[in-house]
């Protein structure tokens, strides 16, 4: 039988990990105890509490607690390590066994107390990197609201001027490239959706009518119904100049048919 431990891991009211391991698999328990309101205590846990929630034998690891860091550590490397998590796995096990009140049972929870580090560590490095990326993210934002209001001024000239409504093509294309980089779903998906009212303005409406179909899947499944709006109101254009193509293909068929 494949033995497993199961870690709490707390400090005071707050549980921050609910591991559950093994020789072969480390499983992260989803659930919210802050909602359920479990009280843990500075110095004992109702064993029967812990009973009724998770059905384990609960084991204090050490009363006094642990060093936060290390703990952390610990917990990452038995996520990644086979070879650590096995040892880690057999040890707990004889740790647990040998200060269970309970015999006939394999279950077992290790209560782990979290313990405020006497020194924090400051990651220099890593705070110079989200500088630059704030800052970048920052000078993105401003490209794109710059590229919005030009993209809208061609966009609306479009329908008149051919060379219009290239230049808002362009621009969408533009738009497209920093929301990628953004890593916004939604924003890429309206950039597309840009781009597509600016073939239809080209007169490119078999594309378009892909291009919108697919944006509008995306906008339901997302359920963003902005974008839904959008969509219905570019393929209402769309329809409109199908209509009107017809319209002039009638026309210059009669035309012909006269001469």
């Amino acid at each position: 039988m494949n033995c497993q431990v199961r870690l709490l891991i707390y400090k005071k009211a707050f549980i921050y990990d609910d591991l559950l391991v093994s020789s072969g698999f480390v499983y992260d328990y989803k659930q919210d105890y802050m909602k359920e309101q479990i009280k843990l205590q500075e110095s004992t846990i109702d064993d029967n509490l812990v009973q009724q929630k998770i059905n384990f034998q609960p084991i204090s690891l050490r009363k006094r607690g642990l060093n936060a860091y290390l703990v952390s550590v610990y917990t990452y490397t038995m996520h990644w390590s086979n070879v650590y998590r096995k040892s880690a796995v057999d040890l707990l096990l004889r740790f647990a066994k040998a200060n269970a009140t309970v015999l006939n049972t394999t279950n077992f929870v290790i209560l782990i107390k979290l313990r405020t580090p006497k020194y924090q560590y400051l990651d220099y490095g890593w705070n110079e990197r989200i500088t630059q990326m704030v800052l970048e993210r920052q000078e993105i934002d401003h490209a794109m609201s710059w590229l919005s209001t030009l993209g809208g001024a061609f966009s609306a000239l479009g329908d008149q001027f051919n060379h219009c409504a290239q230049v808002a093509g362009k621009i969408s294309v533009q738009q497209f490239r920093l929301s990628v980089r953004l890593g916004d779903p939604q924003l890429v998906a309206r950039c597309k959706l840009y781009a597509a009212l600016s073939l239809l303005q080209q007169g490119y409406l078999k594309v378009t009518k892909h291009m919108v179909r697919d944006i509008y899947k995306f906008a339901i499944a997302d359920k963003d119904t902005r974008l839904q709006k959008m969509c219905q109101g570019v393929w209402a254009k769309l329809t409109y100049c199908y209509s009107q193509r017809k319209v002039s293909k009638r026309q210059s068929s009669r035309y012909i048919s006269k001469k």
